[in-house]
């Protein structure tokens, strides 16, 4: 079965490169990459171009933006989603925040909005590492992005609520967070595995986009939920 993983927003299909193995897939969501967005973006229809893309049941791998849509995705689209590691994203967003993102990213674009974001997403010791690839990456990442197309993935981040939802959930799934994430805190993750019957909670060395800090972390975590996923 293939592993599609489902990058943060802002970020592309690149964020996975070294992980990806043959058969898997890393999609770039809409508005960032090279995939055209046409229409206001909703999580729903993120988890509709997921699905899509996907032949048989899958496993999807995604971090915060990307755990976001692929709990989308396993409720919406069941047949298609054989597994789930959610990293670093919630089963429900802070709205109001979410928007005054969305704002601030319109008044003043990807520049204005860069050094935060950053902030909120590395490690200081990645921040002042010279060269850092992961934080190179991300950097020239959201310098390219749409600021109208960023702002409205926060808006649409606003209205991920599925507290109710994410219960219904009967397939293996593992819960990641990281332990110097500083947008959604390991008391947070651990709530939300508490909430899916059977989850399996684990937390790791890290910032929010942990895969760009340990990377080697990350990997081994989804080895050990794939290697629990029935054939």
């Amino acid at each position: 079965m293939p592993v599609v993983y489902l990058h943060p927003i802002g970020l592309d299909a690149r964020l996975w490169r070294d992980l990806v193995e043959p058969g898997d897939l890393a999609l770039s969501f809409p508005g960032f990459g090279d995939t055209p967005l046409e229409g206001p973006p909703s999580l729903p229809a993120l988890a509709e171009f997921v699905a899509s893309r996907v032949r048989e049941p899958a496993d999807l791998v995604g971090v915060s933006l990307g755990s976001m849509v692929a709990q989308h995705t396993a409720l919406l689209f069941p047949d298609k989603v054989r597994s789930v590691v959610l990293a670093c994203g919630g089963v429900a967003s802070g709205a109001e925040t979410s928007r005054q993102r969305a704002r601030d990213t319109r008044e003043g674009g990807m520049a204005g909005v860069l050094d935060t974001t950053l902030e909120r997403w590395f490690s200081p010791e990645a921040l002042a590492t010279e060269g850092h690839p992961g934080v190179g990456y991300a950097r020239n990442r959201l310098l390219t992005d749409d600021p109208a197309v960023f702002a409205a993935y926060w808006e649409a981040m606003a209205e991920h609520d599925l507290r109710d939802e994410v219960g219904k959930l009967r397939i293996p799934v593992t819960v990641l967070a990281a332990n110097g994430d500083r947008a959604v805190s390991v008391d947070v993750l651990r709530g939300v595995a508490e909430l899916i019957e059977g989850a399996r909670f684990e937390v790791i060395d890290g910032p929010h986009i942990v895969p760009l800090e340990n990377r080697a972390g990350f990997a081994d975590v989804v080895r050990r939920h794939l290697s629990r996923v029935p054939a």
